[in-house]
């Protein structure tokens, strides 16, 4: 969870409290619409199986609930400008602890977003005003944690700064409030102290689909036509308003006033705004698109480069693109024309803007 990934949803808190992407917004404007995943099972058992394995179903946890929690607590400290980190397990409780030589400092660990498949940012609550994202992040590929992204240029100086970045419950960025509306679904609630309370966690169904309620109910009712009608269907999509929707979350495509930094290894992380630049996407007539390559139902198929090969060949023939030999395709398209690009120790992202790329230079292709 970066904080500066989001910023589609500055200004616009009601839609981030709805939970749900814009086309959808009229209809989610009653929370009792969202009827969450396990009410789509019934009717949908071999999407909602798939879908409960991939890392946007595992995306929010209570912190102690988390899968890899135990990894977590079994890391080893990490010295971050001085402080000292560690996790503990305090009963059934994460804790986040921090050191300044005799001074210690510790936190209860709310909630855990990220799925663990390369990261997990941790959030706890300070008071009825605040949250604080806590400086140090679990990293998978590293087997430990480290500072937090988008922490780097941040520099406390007391133990208490030392914890975090502090954001306010309500603040004209909502930034945390973000945070929260995208990895979670429905329509967030408050508790009695204004914590936030997600409906559901994870990025569910209705994340998509929009609020099921009606679509549920008319089913039920024998009127298929009409639940059809009732439920969004992102299938029905072209492919820029498809990418406009997975931007939501992942960050849109750039508007025409919008400068990118593409010198930035960590806009990378921001896939509709690459994709939209390739001209296999500008090209394709509206061939390709984010399900083309990624399963809405399923997890990401890490280790099958043939999976992703298959797409690529279904238009680029060997008439128009040069054999397999050639291009070392056992190894993948994307490992040439997609390159991993690493912001930071422990963490690598696709570069979505698809293209012939320099050896060594993997953030922006040749023209």
């Amino acid at each position: 969870m970066v904080p500066f990934i989001i910023d589609s949803v500055a200004g616009a808190l009601a839609l981030v409290l709805l939970g749900a992407a814009p086309w959808f917004a009229a209809p989610a404007a009653d929370a009792s619409l969202f009827v969450g995943a396990e009410a789509c099972r019934a009717c949908h058992p071999v999407q909602f199986e798939g879908q409960s394995k991939s890392a946007h179903a595992r995306s929010l946890f209570p912190a102690s609930g988390h899968p890899l929690a135990g990894r977590v607590t079994s890391s080893r400290a990490v010295l971050l400008d001085g402080f000292r980190y560690d996790f503990q397990l305090r009963g059934s409780r994460l804790a986040f602890r921090v050191r300044a030589g005799s001074q210690v400092r510790e936190l209860p660990v709310d909630w855990a977003f990220g799925a663990g498949d390369q990261a997990i940012t941790f959030v706890s609550r300070l008071d009825e005003d605040h949250y604080v994202e806590l400086r140090a992040s679990y990293y998978s590929a590293l087997k430990g944690i480290a500072l937090t992204p988008g922490h780097q240029s941040y520099r406390p100086r007391d133990l208490p700064a030392a914890l975090g970045v502090r954001y306010k419950t309500f603040s004209p960025r909502s930034e945390i409030l973000s945070c929260f509306g995208c990895h979670s679904t429905g329509m967030p609630a408050l508790g009695g102290e204004l914590e936030i309370r997600p409906a559901e966690t994870g990025v569910r169904c209705e994340a998509c689909h929009g609020p099921g309620g009606r679509h549920v109910s008319l089913m039920a009712k024998g009127d298929i036509e009409a639940a059809r009608r009732a439920i969004g269907n992102p299938a029905r999509l072209k492919a820029p308003a498809l990418t406009r929707l997975c931007g939501e979350c992942h960050r849109p495509p750039a508007a025409g006033d919008v400068a990118i930094d593409w010198s930035d290894p960590w806009n990378v992380r921001h896939q509709p705004v690459y994709l939209s630049e390739s001209a296999c996407f500008r090209r394709s007539s509206g061939a390709l698109r984010c399900t083309t390559c990624h399963d809405p139902h399923g997890p990401l198929r890490r280790g099958d480069p043939a999976h992703y090969n298959r797409r690529c060949v279904s238009c680029h023939t060997a008439a128009a693109h040069p054999p397999a030999k050639a291009c070392r395709a056992e190894a993948g398209c994307a490992s040439c024309h997609m390159p991993g690009v690493r912001p930071q120790p422990g963490l690598t992202f696709h570069n979505h803007w698809i293209g012939v790329y320099r050896a060594g230079e993997p953030l922006r292709p040749q023209r």
